[in-house]
């Protein structure tokens, strides 16, 4: 029976249970009402309401008394759908009112009651407690002005509505912490039917929409109590430990949100169809769902909810194995899971724990059993997740200091890039007893490598020569590195000389850069044998091919005779593009990104213009006068040497991490080296590995625009030589052009500009307009300074785009530091992950495998931490997909043969898909993604119903028809269902499913009119397909 029933449009929703009902009446009213004070709780009467605010905004910084024309606006746009990705985001004022009672009714004075927002995306740094109150003597409530987030979605072949959603919860002195299923805000004019993204006609009922007032009652009831004590094997306690209940720490990802799971389960006073999720325990204060033990290794909870399921997590520290399961606040009698812990209404839970074990390992070398200091020791765990005490180096005594709970683990040691070993590893075991663990690694000698380019015809040394190598068993060329620990692409010094320590075996060098050398006679060489301890030299004589042309080999350049600009000028570029593309360097900047919609780009270019370019502009100043925004992106740290590019990025609103020795992490770490591309994201706790350049990297290229006479393109003969003005101001020359052309039968005009040192070069502004289209393109830089090797670089640097009036991104670069390197240290690249990270490899996938056929990257976790991504991925190879049936875009479908077809009345005939566009949801009941994305199949089906489609569930090979049947029921799925075969092979959900090569739930497939494979994915790109095919067949 529904909660509520509406007694007309606009009209207030009514409670058909009785005073003592579960949930509340909220009124929503966008009518204005008097704004109350800000100011902090009062003792005395009802206290008035705590705002919340936008995301950059503070409300302990607002003024104690607020007028009316200070409450915030209406509606506030935060973030566009086309500036959103698809994804718009709004703040709506609403007020929000109830009455708090008790079980029995009783109206319940000074409860303190929240709103907090459950939309389903949020910018970032937005918070979720909108805002919070006290009830007053009648139990009554009210949250006036709150700014509700409202997401509003793009057009898509299924229309949503925009839609806000929050949760009311309460807490009380002497009563359960409460809260009121998720309610939901839509700013339009209630439909007259359902809403078509709704489960049924209820929903749209329940929702609430512009100008309806609504009233919805808290119900608080007596408190479940649990305590307990947490010790180890041998009994002794242990203190702050830290206990957790309904949101608990991500062991995979500890510096995310966690993970929730706080679901009341109903009783006798309450009695309810499905569990009610309480998703805003986020911002439920900290003492209702965390503790920490005394230190006699006690602890407590006293107002937890009745009858509720809580994701429980006992972690005692970073070196102990954490426990979790759910703990739940029922009678044992109504327990139906022995795997949780029933705790009852006053529960006790203890827990005991393995201490970690004091491991020592002593290292040393092998031939010589003398202590080696300085090497890393990592204990990497085979199968938990292990957070600390799993990594030490060697002292002075060779002795690395470990504390392993007992398990498996493979035991890593790498030795300092100067000493002359290399990585290795072997298994370990720590046993479930006490006391301290001696163990010893003897680490084996490197071979040492020494690798000499030279001149053929001179015998002179080449410096800035970089190699690769294959080994005896494959010819995958894989870079040089100095030492085995870090890839650092060293190139020959001065003498032409590299030195490397690797491991001993058969090994094939060959050059790789430059690309001019790499094709040079004598550029690969003999398979040879390292052998372990001893010195091995190896020199390439590298001469011009007799195949390439001679100019290709040329060192100078000439300058490009079309070109506007004198030929002397042109060669000051190309030295500075080339000092800039060989310079090994480390550039730390302030980085600020955004659109910036506000600001008036062209006030803003004609004061920048007046400045004094040698200076660093006051940009705060500027953006605040031309109406743009100051927000910082927080620092970037840049490190690049020729093709090879590393940006680590701090984010401002970000809570940052920091390493055993506290130094700060960065949140986001990418490397390129001109084939694939490698990222770390601490927000997610993913290290990536893509094929190309996936993703923008800045570099020190981004805030540089030296041309390069490398690349020149011959003027057509035809194209007429543009008028050029120039101008001298001071120390500067200024070029402006003017070019006419014709595109698609449009006459345009491009108006180009830029300003530079007129004895250095150094280039102050580029700019291009194109009037018609309003294209402005504008980079301006700041206050040059000259580095020890001659290479010039700006200290402030901004650019911007706009395009048809649309400014689409503004950049500015303040540099704060620049170092130089004669070579990197070994570190420099190196992308270092830690433990619990989420690995996903897309390197086996083509960039234009998703245009023809589907495909999945490989994902693992790494249990241990990664001194270096690059490295590991070299120790690791490449994920080769299983050989499988494969599914090709364009060809026909494979067979749907299910073990038995079906609808929630039960079996059914086969449906007819002739000529028709068949959607396939490959889904299962025990799938908690799957059933999450049920409301959006459940609308595809309504909305495509009277157009040529078929819809078909095909849930996975682990159910019967009986108890699909019934979930079918219960969940309103009106399109047809099937339950597929046992797959013949392992690792799949059913044979159909394996036929469409789908390896994981929820997945989709599409099937055009003539029966051939469409699509194969995600669930929202399968719609996309859907709603083309049927238009393209109109």
């Amino acid at each position: 029976m529904s909660l509520f029933r509406v007694t007309g449009k606009g009209s207030q929703f009514i409670s058909t249970r009785s005073l003592n009902s579960l949930f509340a009446i909220v009124v929503l009213s966008l009518s204005g009402s008097a704004l109350q004070s800000a100011e902090p709780q009062s003792r005395q009467g009802n206290p008035p309401v705590q705002l919340a605010l936008k995301p950059d905004q503070d409300s302990t910084k607002k003024p104690r008394e607020q007028s009316e024309n200070k409450r915030p606006p209406q509606v506030e746009i935060l973030q566009t759908v086309e500036d959103g990705g698809g994804h718009g985001a709004e703040l709506h004022r609403v007020s929000i009112s109830g009455t708090a009672r008790t079980f029995d009714g009783t109206p319940l004075k000074n409860a303190t009651i929240y709103v907090g927002s459950a939309a389903r995306r949020m910018p970032g740094g937005f918070e979720m407690l909108r805002g919070q109150t006290r009830t007053d003597e009648t139990g009554h409530y009210e949250l006036k002005d709150i700014q509700l987030l409202v997401n509003r979605e793009r057009p898509n072949p299924i229309p949503k509505p925009a839609e806000g959603r929050f949760e009311i919860f309460g807490t009380c002195d002497g009563y359960g912490f409460t809260w009121h299923e998720t309610c939901y805000y839509r700013p339009d004019t209630r439909p007259q039917g359902t809403e078509l993204g709704d489960k049924n006609a209820r929903a749209t009922e329940n929702a609430f929409y512009l100008d309806e007032p609504l009233i919805v009652d808290l119900m608080f009831d007596l408190p479940a109590l649990l305590k307990g004590r947490i010790t180890d094997k041998q009994g002794h306690p242990l203190a702050n430990a830290k206990v957790q209940l309904g949101r608990v720490d991500s062991q995979r990802n500890p510096a995310g949100w966690g993970i929730l799971s706080c679901r009341f389960l109903g009783n006798k006073n309450q009695p309810i169809k499905d569990p009610v999720s309480f998703s805003s325990i986020h911002v439920l204060p900290e003492e209702f769902r965390e503790t920490h033990t005394d230190a006699e290794g006690f602890y407590e909870f006293k107002r937890l909810r009745r009858n509720t399921s809580y994701l429980a997590r006992i972690d005692p520290g970073p070196t102990f194995a954490p426990w979790q399961s759910t703990v739940v606040t029922s009678p044992a009698e109504k327990a139906n899971n022995k795997r949780q812990a029933v705790v009852g209404y006053a529960g006790e839970l203890n827990r005991e724990f393995f201490a970690p074990r004091n491991v020592t390992v002593q290292v040393v070398q092998e031939q010589t059993e003398q202590p080696v200091a300085g090497v890393r020791v990592t204990a990497r765990s085979i199968g938990p997740i292990r957070r600390a005490g799993i990594q030490a180096r060697s002292d002075s005594r060779g002795n690395a200091h470990l504390q392993l709970v007992p398990g498996e683990y493979k035991l890593i040691t790498e030795p300092q890039p100067n000493q002359p070993f290399y990585f290795q590893s072997e298994q370990f075991f720590v046993k479930e007893q006490h006391g301290p663990v001696q163990h010893t690694v003897k680490l084996r000698p490197a071979a040492t490598v020494i690798l000499k380019a030279v001149d053929a015809q001179t015998g002179q040394p080449i410096p800035g020569v970089r190699f690769n190598y294959e080994s005896h068993d494959s010819s995958d060329p894989r870079p040089v590195s100095t030492q085995s620990v870090y890839v650092d692409y060293p190139k020959t010094n001065t003498a032409g000389e590299i030195q490397a320590f690797m491991a001993p075996g058969q090994r094939r060098f060959v050059v790789a850069e430059p690309l001019t050398l790499a094709q040079a006679e004598g550029s690969r060489g003999e398979l040879i044998k390292l052998p372990a301890g001893e010195v091995t030299t190896f020199e390439f004589k590298l001469s011009q091919p007799q195949f390439v042309d001679a100019e290709t080999f040329r060192e100078e350049v000439k300058p490009n005779p079309d070109s506007i600009y004198p030929p002397e000028l042109q060669l000051k570029w190309h030295r500075q593009s080339e000092l800039l593309r060989g310079s090994a360097m480390r550039v730390t900047a302030q980085l600020t990104l955004g659109r910036q919609p506000g600001l008036d780009t062209k006030g803003l270019l004609k004061d920048l213009r007046a400045l004094d370019p040698y200076q660093i502009p006051d940009i705060d100043a500027l953006l605040k006068k031309h109406g743009g925004e100051i927000k910082r992106g927080g620092r970037t740290i840049m490190t690049s040497t020729g093709q090879f590019h590393k940006e680590e990025r701090l984010y401002e609103w970000r809570n940052h991490l920091h390493d055993a020795q506290r130094r700060l992490l960065p949140d986001s770490i990418s490397f390129r080296d001109g084939w694939e591309t490698l990222t770390y994201d601490a927000s997610n706790n993913q290290a990536s590995v893509y094929r190309r350049n996936f993703l923008h990297i800045h570099t020190p290229n981004d805030f540089t625009n030296w041309p390069t006479l490398r690349f020149q393109r011959p003027a057509p003969e035809d194209r007429p030589r543009p008028e050029v003005k120039i101008e001298q101001s001071g120390r500067r020359t200024i070029y402006t052009t003017q070019t006419d052309s014709e595109s698609q039968g449009q006459k345009l005009t491009y108006l180009q500009r830029r300003v530079f040192d007129r004895d250095t070069g150094f280039i102050f502004e580029s700019n291009l307009e194109e009037p018609k289209f309003d294209v402005e393109r504008v980079s301006l830089a700041f206050a040059p300074q000259k580095q020890e090797n001659g290479l010039l670089l700006p200290r402030f640097y901004m650019s911007w785009q706009r395009y048809r009036g649309r400014l689409n991104l503004v950049r500015i670069f303040e540099i704060e530091k620049v170092e130089l390197f004669d070579q990197l240290p070994p570190d420099a690249f190196a992308v270092a992950i830690p433990p619990g990270a989420v690995f996903v490899d897309s390197r086996h996938l083509s960039p234009e495998a998703s245009r023809t056929r589907p495909g999945r990257p490989y994902t693992t976790t790494l249990r241990g931490p990664v001194t270096d991504f690059a490295a590991y991925l070299q120790r690791h190879p490449r994920h080769t997909p299983k050989v499988e049936q494969q599914v090709h875009y364009g060809r026909p479908a494979p067979e749907i043969k299910p073990v038995s077809w079906m609808t929630r009345e039960g079996v059914s005939a086969p449906p007819d898909t002739k000529g028709k566009v068949v959607l396939i949801e490959f889904w299962g009941t025990h799938c908690a993604p799957c059933i999450s994305q049920l409301p959006e199949v459940r609308t595809a089906a309504r909305y495509y119903a009277d157009q040529p489609f078929v819809l078909i569930g095909m849930h996975d090979s682990h159910t019967s028809v009986a108890e699909l049947q019934e979930f079918a029921q219960k969940e309103e799925l009106d399109f047809q269902l099937a339950i597929d075969r046992p797959s013949t092979r392992k690792g799949f959900f059913g044979e159909t499913i394996r036929n469409f090569n789908v390896r994981g739930i929820p997945s989709a497939a599409v099937i055009d009119q003539q029966g051939n494979v469409a699509h194969v994915g995600y669930f929202s790109e399968a719609l996309k397909t859907v709603d083309r095919l049927l238009k393209e067949k109109k």
